[in-house]
């Protein structure tokens, strides 16, 4: 076989073996990268409830913490990795599922004196705008309704992450903000003259860290 045939079956094969990649002028693993990218253009995820922790923290007596969390809760983040600042948070808490790990004080906690789980079932966060304030740290500004006001807050959020969850693109994030319970309308226990450090302290300690899963 002389030279010119060679040259056309290499060329033939070259163009079989590679017209995916050589058409597009592309390496297999950039043609990965590309693909895992705009399959994230997609950006709306929903919370992992099995995968995800809402709790709180309020100091008892003036002495130490003691912590609760709640089990059934919702969410939607509408977010682009390279641009986190644009992204869109909603979180919806079911008031009435309180866990203080004492049944007691649970029952205590959605009554009148509290909660009122009965006429306020419901928690809500909305996004309203996230300032970048440090790598990786972010100001997560938004409205939080609770117990029949809604007032504006601001989370510290940490830890955007990005990867996947059995196959299905997955992002998971870390954020923590304080309320004055007094602010909106909870006043049990609390003394007017030092709020810290009454029956139960005013400020009431926020931590919510998801994991979330695409669409």
């Amino acid at each position: 076989m002389n030279r010119t045939a060679k040259a056309v079956l290499a060329a033939s094969a070259l163009t079989l073996m590679g017209a995916p990649l050589v058409g597009f002028g592309l390496s297999s693993s950039e043609t990965t990268t590309e693909t895992a990218a705009v399959s994230r253009d997609a950006s709306s995820y929903s919370v992992d409830q099995v995968h995800s922790t809402v709790l709180f923290k309020i100091r008892h007596g003036g002495l130490a913490y003691f912590y609760g969390h709640f089990d059934s809760f919702s969410g939607s983040i509408d977010i682009d990795p390279e641009n986190i600042e644009d992204a869109k948070f909603s979180i919806t808490v079911d008031v009435d599922s309180v866990d203080t790990s004492n049944t007691k004080r649970d029952e205590h906690v959605k009554s009148a004196d509290f909660f009122n789980s009965r006429q306020y079932p419901k928690a809500t966060f909305e996004s309203t705008s996230i300032e970048q304030v440090s790598d990786g740290v972010y100001d997560l500004k938004g409205n939080f309704n609770f117990h029949g006001k809604t007032l504006p807050v601001t989370a510290k959020l940490t830890d955007v992450t990005f990867g996947e969850q059995r196959g299905n693109d997955a992002m998971g994030f870390h954020a923590v903000f304080s309320i004055k319970r007094s602010d909106y309308g909870i006043t049990k226990y609390v003394d007017a003259n030092n709020p810290e450090n009454g029956g139960l302290g005013d400020t009431v300690q926020i931590t919510v860290s998801f994991e979330a899963v695409s669409n």
